[in-house]
This record gives C-alpha cells, sequence and structure tokens, in this order.
C-alpha cells in the first residue's frame, strides 16, 4: 500500500502549540460550490465518482486551511466538478474545545444544506489555536453571511445536537490510524500533511486509468 507523506502534520493529536493571535478575515462574498455539484451533508461531488476522498480536518489547523483555500479548489475544478472524485469532510478535532465549537457550528450547516459555504467562511477566517479565537459571535456571522436560517442554527448549536456527531468522526478517525490533520485517505489510500495538488493529481489519474497505486 502506498503512504503519502508529504510535509508535516498542521496539528498533531495531544500537542499544545504557543499562543497566537491571527487578525479574523470576514470575507466580503460567500463562495458556494458550483451548483452542478451534488451536495450532500458534509460531501460534495457525484455519488457514483469513481474516486473518493476522505479528509479529516480541524477548523484551527493552519494547514487544514491551506488545503481548503488552495489544493481543494484545485481539485473541485479538476475532478469533483467533472464527476470523478467525492470529497467526504470529517472531523478530527485535535485543538480542543473551540475546534469542537467551530466543528459542531459548521454541522449546524450542513443541515440545513449549507456546511460548504460556511466550510469555506470558517477557513478563510484563518483561526489559530489561541484562547478566545473561535467565539459564539463570529460563528454566528458566519452563519449569517452564509444565509442560514439563525434560529435552527442557534437552537442547535445552544443544544448540542451535533457534538456526538463530531467526536463520531474524531473516534473513527483515530480508529483508522489518524494521529494528526489533516489526513487524507484516497480510494483507502492514507495520505498526510501538506500535499500539493500534483501528488493528489498523480494517486487519482493513476486510479482513474485503472493502474496500481502503491
Amino acid at each position: 500500500m502506498l503512504i503519502l507523506v508529504v510535509g508535516s502534520f498542521g496539528c498533531a493529536g495531544g500537542e499544545t502549540p504557543t499562543p497566537t493571535i491571527t487578525p479574523t478575515i470576514t470575507p466580503t462574498t460567500t463562495p458556494t460550490p458550483t451548483p452542478s455539484v451534488y451536495v450532500s451533508g458534509t460531501s460534495r461531488g457525484s455519488l457514483d465518482a469513481p474516486v473518493t476522498i476522505i479528509v479529516y480536518s480541524d477548523f484551527q489547523c493552519g494547514l487544514c486551511q491551506k488545503f481548503a483555500l488552495t489544493t481543494e479548489k484545485d481539485l473541485e475544478r479538476v475532478y469533483i466538478e467533472t464527476g470523478k472524485v467525492r470529497l467526504i469532510y470529517k472531523h478530527f478535532i485535535v485543538e480542543g474545545n473551540e475546534s469542537l465549537l467551530a466543528a459542531e457550528a459548521s454541522e449546524c450547516a450542513a443541515e440545513q444544506n449549507k456546511f460548504w459555504p460556511y466550510y469555506d467562511l470558517l477557513m478563510q477566517a484563518h483561526f489559530s489555536p489561541s484562547a478566545e479565537d473561535v467565539t459564539l459571535a463570529k460563528l454566528q456571522a458566519f452563519a449569517q453571511t452564509a444565509g442560514l436560517n439563525m434560529d435552527t442554527f442557534n437552537d442547535d448549536l445552544n443544544s448540542g445536537k451535533f457534538k456526538d456527531k463530531v467526536n463520531h468522526d474524531t473516534e473513527e478517525g483515530r480508529a483508522a490510524g489518524v494521529t494528526g490533520t489533516p489526513t487524507f485517505f484516497i480510494n483507502g489510500v492514507p495520505g498526510t500533511g501538506d500535499a500539493p495538488f500534483d501528488v493528489f493529481q498523480k494517486i487519482i489519474d493513476q486510479i482513474l486509468a485503472g493502474q496500481p497505486v502503491g
């Protein structure tokens, strides 16, 4: 089996990063997936896509943010929009309660089928692991920008409705061998770290061509 290891983890389980303050970036527009892309919950792309990428991620992880804003956009354009790849997002909480809160908020957005616009806003905010970087006010502001029903969003978030789902993703990741973020599985082939687009492209094209990977 090929194990893709590129760079280093942005966030590893059990580590305590040095607190830093990162300015919050509030986008002026709300990014949305191309209408032709099938979206369901925290996944996007055709259910019949021959390649499935599962990514375990944390909203306060710097490498996760980099992936979301760079490599993922190329994957979207080249493979997801063309029906070749389905991307599934899973939570892997390594930064503590603030990451958990952001993940729960994203699930509240998924409940209204707006996970991906909300996900983009969270990643563009460049949340750091510093104390009080993720606040309820920020999460609510992003929800409003994404066009969510605010009464439903607030009720779901305040009730802790999706905490078990987030924790289940994290435990599932640990059982699969995930120790830090971001971690990727491309049709079951594991990869960790800051993998650029051309690394993904090589593996995806091999799979699409029916060639063995590994």
